[in-house]
């Protein structure tokens, strides 16, 4: 029977960092008090690249006494990280505290995992004959010298290259415990850490690239594709080119729809692949199936069950109902989209698109050329297979419309001032012209990508063109107020503003009470559930914004995953991210 950590730990080494904290949040929730599941949530925090709180776990846990040399070095790991972020001018002394850090684990076990990483920060640090000394010791060592599993490869390779014996390197590196190593988070982590060692080096990209080849994970891939009736001999031809594709391009991932045609081809390929399909669907499932399965003949719905029943995951990028708006469908394919990639960026890898598409350009926003032409238009390279001549003339039900309604993607935000209630009523005037003139300046400052805002007492309720500009306002909003003399209120500090975003379609009207444009539907009632929940002072977002910012502002904007949060008023436990600027 597989633990909380087994399960972990399987996550961790398929690089899926989400699932890997999820597991142990459910683990440690059930009353799992081992060290062992505790290591693997830090360890899934710091992979995500969420240093601080890591941190605050592992010495919270204490892990740092722990019988396991693995389990101690974690905190030398997470110094590294703090190191590697660090501004030029404090990199030194915080790379000399992660190198003891990981030295004293290393003399006191005898263990190669912290002694390499001791040798490669101490050529970090510019300590180049310390590193030598470290890598040579190494190289001694009959274990590490016989390279008999993955680690101890890695390690060897790690000191070989120390030491400048780069054909050495390469010839570990293609040897058959790294080449049988599955353990694509573990091979992104050597990879990392071997590309820093010949970038300090001076070695080349090319050279590097090249060196490292053997380390590369597996593609992600987002797939979308035309709908279309079964056509068996159409089918295996596709089905041939797909499997090429795959082959060719390394696919390891999935992410997309299950539309009849082109989504589950590629889709049912993937699966007898072997491939982790992650599905996710725009909106109900009902209406999912009505509209783009079934139109295409009996026997599609039979192969989407199947396809659904094998996956790894499955999504709703809204729990809507489908209203004849185009826009849904977009939506949900630019949230997979930005889902594959956040799963590349875990990986350090590259994610693909693979489309069953035509050639024609898009003419409105959904279907597989606005698939194709968005995921290009944020630097995505597409692998593009043509259906050839399939029947595409398939007729969907009328969708449930309301008439006269307008509708519109929004990227809606919500906050409110913790400590708001207490407040003297003398402290108000300052208040307002302290904390709500913030708000009114970035929004103002923002005006033209501002679609509506209101306020009323301390809350704000406003809606942006895109989300990258909702990201943008909410952590200036944080910005400048984390600057504010919140003595001037009377508090000592415990208050501040909470701030939630979401991203997804919702009605676009005119306010009857105001006479000002404003948004309301679903959505905006799960987005004002979301501030009540968020510690004061950051900024909670949505998996789909989340998603929509790591497609289309991945350089901009950091989204760290904070686990299945429970909104507020019982609207459900969702997957939330805590967003800050990138580094």
């Amino acid at each position: 029977m597989s633990t909380g950590a087994d399960i972990a730990r399987a996550a961790l080494s398929r690089g899926d960092l989400i699932a890997a904290y999820d597991a142990t949040v459910a683990a440690i929730e059930a009353g799992d008090a081992s060290s062992a599941i505790r290591h693997c949530q830090v360890l899934a925090l710091a992979r995500m690249g969420d240093t601080e709180r890591a941190m605050d776990l592992f010495e919270g846990y204490g892990l740092d006494t722990s019988g396991d040399a693995h389990e101690r070095a974690l905190g030398a790991r997470l110094l590294k990280d703090r190191a590697l972020a660090a501004p030029m001018g404090e990199r030194q002394f915080a790379l000399e505290r992660a190198l003891e850090a990981y030295h004293a684990v290393y003399k006191a076990s005898g263990d190669s995992f912290p002694g390499i990483n001791a040798a490669t920060l101490a050529l970090l640090a510019g300590r180049e004959e310390r590193a030598r000394e470290l890598a040579a010791a190494l190289l001694g060592d009959p274990k590490v010298a016989g390279a008999g599993d993955y680690y101890l490869a890695v390690t060897k390779a790690e000191a070989l290259l120390i030491l400048g014996g780069t054909r050495d390197v390469a010839e570990v590196l293609r040897s058959a415990p790294v080449r049988g190593s599955k353990d694509h988070g573990a091979r992104s982590g050597s990879a990392r850490q071997l590309a820093m060692i010949a970038d300090h080096l001076g070695m080349t990209e090319a050279a590097r690239i090249k060196l490292l080849a053997p380390l590369a994970p597996p593609r992600t891939m987002h797939f979308c594709g035309h709908m279309f009736a079964a056509d068996p001999a159409a089918e295996a031809r596709l089905r041939a080119e797909i499997d090429d594709v795959l082959t060719h391009e390394d696919v390891g991932f999935a992410y997309g729809a299950l539309a009849c045609g082109g989504d589950l081809l590629v889709a049912e390929t993937a699966l007898d692949r072997g491939v982790p399909l992650h599905v996710v669907l725009p909106f109900d499932e009902a209406d999912f199936l009505a509209q783009s399965v079934r139109p295409g003949g009996e026997g599609w719905e039979g192969r989407y069950r199947r396809s659904i029943d094998r996956a790894a995951s499955v999504v709703r990028a809204s729990d809507m109902d489908y209203f004849g708006d185009p826009a849904q469908y977009g939506y949900g394919s630019r949230m997979a989209m930005g889902m594959a990639r956040l799963r590349a960026a875990h990986l350090a890898g590259e994610a693909v698109q693979v489309a069953i598409w035509d050639g024609a350009d898009a003419t409105g926003p959904a279907g597989t050329g606005a698939d194709v032409a968005a995921w290009k238009a944020h630097g995505g390279r597409t692998r593009a297979i043509a259906p050839g001549d399939v029947d595409r003339k398939l007729i969907r039900p009328p969708p449930r419309t309301p008439a006269g309604y307008e509708r519109a993607l929004a990227a809606i935000l919500f906050t409110d001032f913790q400590g708001f209630s207490t407040l003297k009523e003398s402290a108000l005037p300052a208040f307002w012209d302290g904390v709500m003139r913030v708000v009114a300046e970035v929004l103002d400052a923002h005006e033209s990508e501002v679609e509506c805002r209101n306020s009323w007492g301390d809350a704000l309720y406003a809606v942006a063109t895109s989300a990258a500009t909702a990201a943008e306002i909410a952590l200036q909003l944080q910005d400048r107020l984390a600057r504010f003399d919140y003595a001037t209120l009377g508090l000592d500090g415990s208050g501040g503003m909470r701030i939630g975003a979401h991203y997804g379609p919702a009605y676009r009207a005119r306010d009857l009470i105001t006479g000002r444009t404003t948004f309301y539907g679903t959505e905006v009632s799960k987005a004002a559930r979301i501030e009540p929940v968020t510690p004061p002072g950051a900024v909670f977002v949505t998996e789909p914004f989340a998603a929509i910012l790591m497609l289309e502002a991945q350089d901009r904007f950091k989204c760290r995953y904070v686990g299945r949060i429970a909104l507020a008023k019982k609207f459900g436990d969702y997957p939330m991210y805590r967003l800050s600027r990138a580094a």
